[in-house]
């Protein structure tokens, strides 16, 4: 629903001061405390471990990679010098054919690489793949020639270096008959005129390499060692499973990184080229596929690769004991913290219960200085409003005497034009005043006998030429509905304020329901409690959208006069706070509801706006006593008035609204005496017997209001008439109860004039 008003800015509630928590929550938090503290802290220990562990193995693997690269590249240079001592022979050597001359040249070969531990033998092979000479034993001893080996054919091809894995036959008939486990530099010997001449190969023994590996890994089984070459092929490595298997040589750099463990071998065992499984493989690695934390490096002076990991099983396993450690040192902490909250939660209990009470007492106390509050902001805008209505009524009054007087005077079309306009927006003036009279609680109200089950056609033909005809209106008046007592016309504006906003809140069409039902308020009700404590019997009438609903932030606002949400000057902020009035008058109340304040982020939407409206008994009497109605009655059935003379009180502190009540008085006959305050005007009474009537207004200065002095006056002069006067007071229904007659502000001299005739009782 669309609310009417938005003056000032958004209203600053006071914060409720934040509720201590009770000792038990505060124990349980301290236990829940108690156990996740030191879980994280522990979880955070653990983590920290986690990283040194890891960082510390990083290092290692780091170092070690380090030492096997410089020490990979030593005896890569070696084994190249001994080759090149082997180039330097005489060409002639290698087309030996006799087994003495072969001697002669393995001796030579021996003598090239004694003293060099990692080379098992130094071998040469005629152009044909014959085996000529070796340093270690006889070249025709039993050893086939290298012909099948892919190695052989591409040194024939062309290649001038290579390396040589021990899987390929040439190195496996490179290496003696009591180790065949090695890897083999070869290179190619070529003629003057480059033809093959043979080819030389040293045999490194992979023991060799093994023991290096065992030494600076210190013996540690989980960590693994592999020199491999540019196509993946595993030339040496310590806990070395297979020969031959091929594993990813990519290196991505010096430092350590994760990488899943095991060899990649293809169908039927073979090795698998394709694969990119990284990490060494060894007996346990090459079925489980561990992963390895793994350091690489790439040797600067062979196309190899040196990779150093270690088990992340056992690094795991490392990581646990120290957590265990951890945890012996946590667990103990976490249970003493325990007991000891669990000992003061059971003391706290015994006082649980006084705590539940001062909570309930505060609670209603908070509630009742809530009320206060409202009462007293209701309060300060009620005296705000009175003086608004008051001076309003008085600019009203002197300008439509004005208008009146211009009117009796003879004029033009276009003159009277502009009269009609002044009229028109004088009447819209009193209009304003008299909602915010009903607005105060204080106005006028004829209270009618209504029977509301009879009046859905009058509803809805009233209803109708303010609703579009995209809005469809829905009735739900039962039959058995209680009779009303209540002010037909304030009620009928009500009900089309409360429809106009509910149409403005559904600009693409909707559904307005009005029902009503018969309630029985119980005191100790919540329905009680919402109403402002209302009990007995009632008529509840709610209005009902399909709109946009009201934000929750300003629901509680939308019965504050001048309060709107419309733009650019579309409402006066009255509408609501009118049917609060006549609600609250009437002996009910008026509540606001929004399913957009229920639920803020839900789709559905829309306003309800009911009114308790008590129940009439059939007995009973009109609302109010002495009381002139606002609007005059009617012209048939009160006569007019005529002065003749006689002598008018007339007491009223404006002088520009004293001079047009004069004006009146006079045109009706009638001579005055004017005076502004209410001892000036006692005084005039006890000097002046003759005066007939004492019209004054009820807002006065000089300490007495006009009420104050009509008391004293029908004391004192017992006979006089009393007329007040009043655009708003403070004490406007004591008036009221007290019989003295009142005519609103602003008042024409129709309105007077009956007004006056109802005094004194005679034309």
């Amino acid at each position: 629903m669309t609310v009417n008003s938005d003056i000032g800015a958004p209203r600053v509630t006071e914060a409720e001061p934040p509720r201590a928590p009770s000792t038990i929550a505060a124990l349980r938090l301290q236990i829940l405390a108690a156990v996740l503290v030191p879980l994280v802290l522990l979880a955070a220990a653990g983590l920290e471990s986690r990283r040194d562990i890891v960082a510390q193995a990083g290092d290692r693997v780091e170092r070690i990679a380090a030492a096997v690269d410089e020490h990979a590249q030593k005896v890569i240079e070696s084994d190249r010098l001994i080759l090149d001592r082997v180039r330097d022979l005489d060409p002639t050597h290698l087309d030996l054919a006799r087994p003495r001359d072969a001697d002669q040249v393995g001796a030579a070969l021996a003598g090239m690489v004694a003293g060099i531990p990692q080379i098992q033998a130094l071998w040469l092979w005629d152009a044909q793949g014959r085996p000529l000479a070796a340093s270690r034993h006889s070249a025709a001893a039993g050893r086939p020639d290298i012909t099948d080996s892919p190695a052989y054919g591409q040194l024939r091809a062309g290649q001038t270096e290579m390396l040589v894995p021990p899987s390929d036959s040439l190195a496996a008939s490179s290496g003696t008959s009591g180790d065949q486990r090695v890897f083999s530099l070869a290179r190619r010997l070529s003629h003057p005129d480059g033809s093959l001449a043979g080819i030389a190969a040293v045999s490194m023994s992979l023991a060799y390499f093994d023991d290096f590996y065992r030494r600076v890994t210190q013996d540690d089984p989980a960590t693994t060692v592999l020199l491999v070459n540019r196509e993946g092929m595993i030339m040496a490595g310590r806990r070395l499973a297979l020969d031959g298997a091929r594993i990813d040589p990519t290196c991505p750099g010096l430092h350590a990184v994760w990488r899943a463990g095991g060899a990649a071998a293809g169908p039927n065992g073979t090795p698998d080229a394709g694969s990119r499984d990284a990490n060494p493989p060894d007996a346990g690695a090459a079925s489980e596929g561990r992963q390895r934390l793994t350091a690489c490096r790439l040797i600067a002076n062979a196309p190899l690769t040196v990779m150093v990991g270690v088990d992340r099983a056992q690094l795991d396993r490392q990581w646990h004991r120290r957590l265990g450690w951890l945890a012996l040192l946590a667990l103990p902490v976490m249970g003493a913290l325990c007991a000891t909250t669990l000992l003061a939660m059971r003391r706290a209990r015994r006082e649980r219960q006084a705590a539940h009470a001062l909570r309930a007492a505060e609670a209603r106390r908070e509630q009742a200085e809530g009320a206060l509050l409202r009462t007293q902001r209701l309060q300060a805008l009620d005296q705000i409003t009175g003086g608004i209505i008051h001076d309003f009524a008085n600019l009203l009054m002197t300008v439509r005497s004005g208008a009146e007087v211009l009117c009796r005077r003879p004029h033009t079309e276009p003159q009277r034009e502009v009269l009609d306009a002044m009229l028109q927006a004088i009447a819209w003036g009193e209009r304003l005043t008299h909602n915010l009279r009903t607005f105060s609680r204080r106005p006028r109200l004829h209270l009618d006998l209504v029977q509301l089950s009879d009046m859905g056609d009058d509803i809805a033909d009233l209803l109708r030429p303010a609703l579009r005809g995209d809005i469809h209106l829905e009735t739900a008046l039962p039959p058995s509905l209680w009779p009303l007592r209540v002010d037909r016309t304030e009620f009928d504006l009500a009900l089309l304020n409360m429809a106009v906003n509910a149409r403005d809140a559904m600009p693409r069409g909707g559904v307005l329901r009005l029902a009503a039902a018969n309630v029985h308020i119980d005191p100790a009700s919540h329905e009680s409690e919402r109403t402002g404590g209302l009990m007995g019997d009632f008529v509840r009438l709610t209005v009902c959208d399909t709109g946009s609903g009201i934000p929750p932030d300003i629901l509680d606002r939308v019965f504050d006069p001048f309060f709107t949400t419309k733009r650019d000057g579309k409402s006066t902020g009255l509408g609501l706070a009118q049917v609060h009035g006549l609600a609250r008058q009437s002996g009910g109340a008026a509540l606001a509801d929004s399913l957009n304040a229920a639920a803020p982020n839900s789709a559905a939407a829309g306003t309800t706006i009911t009114l308790y409206l008590p129940r009439a008994e059939e007995d009973a009497a009109a609302a109010g006593t002495g009381t002139v109605p606002a609007t005059g009655v009617a012209a048939n059935g009160v006569p007019d008035v005529a002065g003749n003379g006689r002598q008018i009180l007339l007491v009223e502190d404006n002088p520009t609204v004293a001079k047009v009540m004069r004006d009146m008085v006079e045109a009706l006959g009638f001579r005055v005496l004017a005076a502004t305050t209410a001892d000036a005007a006692q005084s005039l009474l006890a000097d002046r017997p003759d005066i007939s009537l004492m019209v004054s207004d009820i807002v006065l200065p000089g300490g007495r209001n006009g009420l104050e002095l009509a008391q004293a006056v029908r004391h004192l002069h017992p006979g006089l008439p009393i007329l007040l006067v009043s655009g708003y007071g403070d004490r406007v229904a004591e008036a009221e109860s007290l019989g003295f007659a009142i005519v609103p502000k602003p008042l024409d001299s129709t309105q007077l004039r009956q007004a006056m005739a109802r005094c004194l009782g005679t034309p």
